[in-house]
C-alpha cells in the first residue's frame, strides 16, 4: 500500500450498470440479484451526480480509508475488477454480473439490507488511471415537489437512492497504478493497484463499525492494515504497555512523553523494535516487544499517519492520581511545566509545577 496521499480529483465516468441485491429471505434463503443486461445511458447531468458522490466520499477523512488488498485468485474483487480495464463492454457487462452474485453471497450471513449495486468504470487524475468504483446504497422514500399556476404539489417517491444528504451507501474503489498483464496464473499483482472504501458506519476514530460482508467478504480488503488504524494502534497499546508496566511513575511520566514526541515527529514511519531501543528501558524491551507481538502488530516498520490521534496528540494532558485527584497541563508543555520528585512513600507523589496557583475552578 502506498504511503503516497491519492488525490480524489479529475474522476471521469465511462459505463454504469446497475443491479438489484436483495437481503436474506425470513426463512434464510438466499435470493438470487437482478441482473441488468446493458449500459445506463445516462446523460452528463446525470454522469456528473456520479461523479460528485464518489470523489466526496473517497475525499472525505472522516469516513473514507484506504484499504490493504487481501482477496486473490481468479474469482476475487482485484482480478474482477482489474480484468475489466482491458476488456470490452460486454465483458465489463457479464463481470458486474458476477460481482453482484458475490455481494449476495457475502450479505447472506448477515443481517444486511438490499438495495442498488451500481458499478462504474472510469479514469481518475491527471495520469487518467483506470479504476472500478462498486457503490452498495440503500433506498428510501421520500417526496418531488410539482407545482403550476395555482397549485404546489407533492409527489410520494417510494425509492430514492444517492441523493445528497443520504448516508446510506458504502464504496469500494480500485485503481490501477501500474498497467500489467496478470500471471501465467491469470492473477493480478495487488502492489499495482490501490483500493479505498467509503462507509457510512465509519468515523474520523472508529472503524470497527464498517460493515465487513462488504469490504472483507465482497471486496476482499483489510481494514486492519491501514496506515491511519496501524498508527492508531501503535499509539494505543504502546500507552497500554506504559500504563500497566512495573516501573516508578516518574519513568512512566518519561515514557508517555517520548511516545507523543514520536507520533509528533517528522519521521515518515514507526516500528517497535525502534521505539524499543530508544526509548524502552533495557530490562522492558523484551515484554514490549512481546506484548506488541501479542497484539499482532507488524513487526516491520509502518508508514506513520496520524489521521486518527490527531485530536489525542492535542489534548491537554491529563494526570490522574489513586485519590481521584488529576492535573491538566497544556499539551506539548508536560515536561517543561511539571517535575515529579522521586518520594519513598508509595502512596503519594511530589510534584514541581512552574507557575504560581492563580485560582480554582
Amino acid at each position: 500500500m502506498s504511503s503516497e496521499e491519492f488525490i480524489f480529483e479529475g474522476l471521469m465516468i465511462d459505463k454504469i450498470i446497475a443491479h438489484r441485491i436483495f437481503p436474506r429471505s425470513p426463512d434464510k434463503q438466499m435470493t438470487p440479484a437482478k441482473l441488468s443486461k446493458a449500459i445506463l445511458p445516462f446523460g452528463y447531468e446525470a454522469l456528473d451526480a456520479f461523479q460528485v458522490r464518489i470523489t466526496e466520499a473517497l475525499a472525505n477523512k472522516s469516513h473514507g480509508i484506504e484499504m490493504s488488498i487481501t482477496g486473490m485468485g481468479n474469482d476475487s474483487f482485484l482480478n474482477l475488477a482489474a480484468s475489466t480495464f482491458a476488456g470490452d463492454t460486454p465483458h465489463f457487462i457479464n463481470t458486474t454480473h458476477r460481482l453482484a452474485n458475490k455481494l449476495t453471497e457475502a450479505q447472506y450471513g448477515s443481517a444486511a439490507p438490499g438495495g442498488i449495486l451500481a458499478v462504474i468504470s472510469g479514469f481518475i487524475g491527471n495520469d487518467s488511471l483506470p479504476f472500478l468504483a462498486v457503490i452498495k446504497a440503500e433506498t428510501q422514500s421520500g417526496f418531488r415537489a410539482r407545482e403550476d399556476d395555482d397549485q404546489v404539489s407533492m409527489d410520494f417517491i417510494t425509492e430514492l437512492l444517492l441523493t445528497p444528504a443520504q448516508r446510506l451507501y458504502k464504496i469500494g474503489f480500485l485503481v490501477q497504478t501500474l498497467a500489467l498483464p496478470p500471471d501465467a496464473e491469470g492473477n493480478y499483482d495487488s502492489n499495482n493497484y490501490r483500493a479505498f472504501l467509503f462507509d457510512h458506519l465509519m468515523t474520523s476514530t472508529e472503524t470497527k463499525n464498517a460493515a465487513s460482508y462488504f469490504y472483507l467478504r465482497f471486496l476482499g480488503m483489510d481494514i486492519n492494515k491501514s496506515s491511519k488504524k496501524l498508527t492508531q494502534d501503535f499509539f494505543e497499546n504502546t500507552r497500554d504497555f506504559i500504563n500497566n508496566a512495573q516501573i516508578e511513575e516518574s519513568e512512566k511520566f518519561e515514557l508517555f512523553e517520548a511516545l507523543r514526541s514520536e507520533m509528533r515527529s517528522q519521521k515518515r514511519t514507526i516500528s517497535t523494535a525502534d521505539f524499543s531501543e530508544e526509548h524502552i528501558p533495557p530490562n522492558l524491551q523484551a515484554s514490549y516487544i512481546e506484548f506488541m507481538s501479542l497484539k499482532k502488530f507488524p513487526t516491520a516498520a509502518i508508514t506513520k499517519d496520524n489521521g486518527y490521534i490527531q485530536a489525542k496528540l492535542k489534548q491537554r494532558n491529563k494526570l490522574v492520581f489513586s485519590s481521584d485527584v488529576w492535573l491538566s497541563v497544556p499539551p506539548d508543555q508536560l515536561k517543561n511545566l511539571v517535575e515529579i520528585i522521586p518520594t519513598d512513600d508509595n502512596e503519594s507523589t511530589m510534584l514541581k509545577i512552574q507557575g504560581k496557583l492563580q485560582s480554582q475552578k
